[in-house]
């Protein structure tokens, strides 16, 4: 067997720092062996040492507790009890802890993810209750959980959305106390800036449509150069810049072009965008029978173009531009029952998955996932939410589902669909839903609701 071992580093600020030596319990064999007396007071087993040499204030104490007695050969002695004892001090070597089992309750499936224990006794050794601990590379959630746990407040992060729908998961699961989430950041537009060879917003949309497969328009047909075309079709393309949202506007202002520019007469207008406002759903139902497509920019294309350059990618035929993915839910039904509450009725009415070309699944996978977004798209929602007052900012779940959950109904492959939400009532409120699907993208859903 090969030996292997890793090492946990420790850190503070300054001198002013928590530190809780662990133990670890006694084996069995060790308390035979030491703690082999007992008076029969009411303390059970214990073991004795010399005294030593120790102050004479800690003897008067020792001595008013009786815990020091003199053998028959004249020395005294002091008690130390079993039900007393910490265990054996942890030293620099943890070999107690294994890997989390595949068959554990606590694994959640995910490559990187830690063992609850290990957690545990960082935890415990370096903070107290109520403190805060932060994991800012959550993976599975595992710090949050355990410190959740042991009373702690938490703040953890990922950049991955699988991760974060992992960790969501989990903590509903563990029925932990209310908790924030957020998507903060945008990661492209610091990429961007931070590119030096695309500083430029133009020079970046001509790259773009160079890698999906457009020409750009020349300065004297089109002035604006996000805009381009397919070749041999009479497919309008327009690509959206990294510093802003694609919203409902953005997907109006191409719907407008392709009625307009060089004449109109366009087929289809193409909408490639980076970020998306949370209204892209509702314009993309709005413009549906105006034939405009939407889809998303790789999220990691100005890592690749970094890396690889633009005429490798163009090479490498590998920059694929995936369907964006959007809820539709239905219009929210309220009453106002007997003790003046308002009853929501919130229900999911559709799931859309433009096309799964772009998700990495074999010929076989491609052709299940196709029939299944036909016959029953809603069965791709792994986890939706819903904040019956959301303020534009913050999202606050106070209601929630998912598969495998089986408390709302007895079919662990689905989410339940629909629910009743009793809220006080209110003249006018927005009702925001969230879900995400099984490959872990995430869509929002607002709602204004008159009372």
């Amino acid at each position: 067997m090969a030996r292997n071992h890793d090492m946990i580093l420790y850190y503070s600020k300054g001198n002013d720092y928590v530190y809780h030596t662990q133990y670890l319990p006694y084996s069995e064999e060790y308390i035979k062996q030491r703690y082999t007396k007992n008076d029969n007071d009411g303390r059970g087993p214990y073991t004795d040492q010399a005294i030593g040499t120790r102050s004479e204030e800690s003897l008067v104490e020792m001595a008013k507790d009786n815990r020091i007695f003199i053998t028959s050969t004249g020395k005294r002695r002091v008690k130390y009890y079993l039900s007393e004892a910490k265990g054996i001090a942890m030293d620099d070597s943890w070999n107690d802890i294994s890997e989390v089992n595949s068959m554990a309750k606590e694994n959640v499936g995910y490559a990187t993810q830690k063992p609850e224990a290990l957690l545990e006794r960082i935890i415990k050794s370096s903070s107290n209750e109520g403190d805060l601990v932060c994991d800012f590379f959550g993976g599975s959630g595992t710090t949050a959980a355990v410190a959740e746990k042991l009373g702690r407040r938490w703040i953890t992060c990922d950049i991955g959305k699988p991760a974060s729908l992992v960790m969501r998961k989990r903590f509903i699961d563990q029925e932990v106390n209310p908790f924030l989430y957020q998507s903060i950041g945008d990661y492209q537009k610091e990429a961007f800036h931070n590119n030096k060879k695309l500083r430029r917003v133009g020079d970046l949309s001509q790259v773009v449509l160079g890698l999906f497969g457009a020409l750009p328009f020349s300065p004297e047909q089109v002035s604006d150069r996000n805009f381009g075309y397919v070749k041999g079709t009479r497919n309008l393309v327009m690509v959206d810049s990294p510093n802003r949202l694609t919203t409902a506007a953005t997907v109006r202002r191409a719907v407008e072009a392709k009625a307009s520019l060089l004449g109109g007469d366009w087929d289809k207008v193409i909408v490639l965008g980076w970020n998306f406002a949370f209204d892209i759903s509702q314009a993309i139902e709005k413009y549906k029978n105006s034939n405009v497509e939407v889809l998303v920019i790789p999220p990691d294309l100005l890592d690749k173009l970094s890396k690889k350059g633009f005429k490798k990618l163009i090479a490498d035929k590998t920059v694929r531009f995936s369907s964006l993915q959007y809820l539709v839910v239905n219009p929210v039904e309220v009453t106002v029952n007997g003790n003046g509450e308002d009853e929501l009725d919130i229900s999911l009415s559709n799931y859309v998955l433009l096309s799964p070309d772009n998700i990495p699944l074999d010929d076989k996978d491609k052709e299940k996932l196709q029939q299944v977004m036909e016959q029953d798209p809603l069965s791709l929602i792994e986890y939706w939410s819903i904040d019956p007052d959301y303020d534009g900012d913050t999202f606050r779940s106070t209601w929630q589902d998912y598969r495998e959950n089986v408390d709302n109904d007895s079919d662990p492959l689905h989410c339940v669909y629909s629910t009743r939400l009793h809220m006080p009532h209110k003249a006018e409120r927005k009702v925001c839903v969230k879900a995400v699907d099984v490959f872990g993208f995430e869509s929002q859903v607002i709602l204004d609701v008159k009372c």
